[in-house]
């Protein structure tokens, strides 16, 4: 009897502690309610602001956190929409994006670091124009709660300024400016 006892004691202590090793869960991205947007400046001094459609996304979370673990994406740059049809033309041609041979543009994840949800960062790879570079997105948690059906859910912003020529866009570098800033605005769903 007091084996079967201990055993009991045992297995309520294990019971309690956490599982390790658990796998991190996957939340879905919510395209309709979130933001892809870049900033380029018109003769290096106008800001053009431009949204790109987010195709699909995830973010995957240890349970209890609200920082990923990892985060990938992919963006149709064949949509892109600076509310100029002549000017998203060009952007969508060889002179930029390049969409008759490269449309996507991907983001995966390779390092998040931080431990306060006000300011954390996101190394990954960026890949568009068929050149995959590192970049270091500055993020942070907006807020998270439940939606009106009872699914949890959870908003990041995050950004990051790149150097377009990185990527082979070196057209044109008097009408853009080289720079250019991304902003994002994510809202990620829980696992059901």
């Amino acid at each position: 009897m007091k084996s079967l006892t201990l055993m009991l004691s045992l297995l309520t202590v294990l019971a309690a502690q956490p599982v390790l090793g658990a796998q991190p869960e996957t939340w879905t991205v919510d395209p309709v309610h979130s933001t892809a947007q870049f900033t380029a400046r018109h003769f290096g001094i106008v800001p053009v602001i431009g949204t790109i459609p987010i195709e699909k996304a995830s973010v995957a979370l240890n349970a209890g956190s609200q920082i990923p673990v990892a985060v990938s994406a992919t963006l149709d740059a064949s949509k892109v929409d600076t509310h100029n049809d002549r000017r998203d033309g060009d952007i969508r041609s060889a002179h930029y994006f390049n969409v008759a041979s490269t449309p996507e543009i991907r983001f995966v994840s390779t390092k998040v670091e931080g431990t306060d949800p006000k300011h954390f960062t996101i190394a990954g790879d960026l890949t568009m124009h068929g050149e995959t570079h590192a970049v270091v997105l500055n993020a942070q948690v907006i807020a998270s709660g439940k939606s009106p059906r009872g699914r949890s859910i959870i908003a990041y912003g995050a950004s990051v300024t790149i150097d377009r020529t990185q990527w082979g866009m070196t057209y044109g570098p008097l009408i853009v400016g080289n720079s250019v800033d991304i902003s994002l605005n994510i809202e990620a769903d829980g696992p059901a």
